[in-house]
């Protein structure tokens, strides 16, 4: 199990020791209209980054810095906006998941540093 997750978001950077504490962060964020969460544990890479607006998430790993990064596909009805950087940009219903599922991922991630296996996920 990783000892230490490094999480940034618009409250700045943290490091959690165990997932009870990420996931009362990770789970706080839905309070905000909009939030950009990114893991990663020793090094910046591989990285897990959340967009959430209120229930809804869009998960995105990232395997390193040469472009190898995946996609959590959505099954949601709608488009959704989310806030990333500052700039407000709509994602496809595809790309939306419920924020337990995003949950899930982080907790996967945590533990393995790893994709997590609870979604299907597509090559960006």
């Amino acid at each position: 199990m990783i000892q230490k997750i490094n999480m940034a978001n618009a409250k700045g950077d943290l490091v959690c020791d165990s997932w009870d504490e990420l996931e009362m962060l990770i789970t706080k964020s839905t309070l905000n209209p909009f939030d950009d969460i990114w893991l990663n544990g020793k090094a910046a890479y591989p990285c897990l980054a959340i967009l959430i607006h209120g229930q809804d998430a869009c998960v995105h790993y990232f395997l390193n810095d040469q472009g190898d990064m995946w996609q959590a596909v959505g099954y949601g009805d709608r488009d959704v906006a989310f806030i990333s950087d500052g700039e407000k940009s709509d994602m496809p219903a595809d790309a939306v998941i419920p924020f337990e599922q995003a949950l899930v991922c982080a907790k996967q991630f945590f533990e393995t540093l790893e994709r997590s296996n609870s979604v299907e996920w597509r090559e960006l």
